[in-house]
């Protein structure tokens, strides 16, 4: 199983606040899908940097 995760902030776009607050109390919702891969990208990058 790959780490990939597709979700873009296009998702987001147009969301109310109200929305917005509710996708960020469900934890399988698209709003933590992106946290996670926003840590993730950071994580791989730091990896890389260490490396060199």
């Amino acid at each position: 199983m790959s780490k990939s995760i597709h979700i873009t902030k296009k998702n987001f776009k147009g969301l109310t606040k109200a929305e917005l607050d509710e996708q960020a109390q469900d934890p399988n919702s698209e709003l933590n899908q992106w946290a996670k891969k926003s840590s993730l990208k950071k994580e791989v990058k730091q990896d890389r940097r260490n490396k060199k």
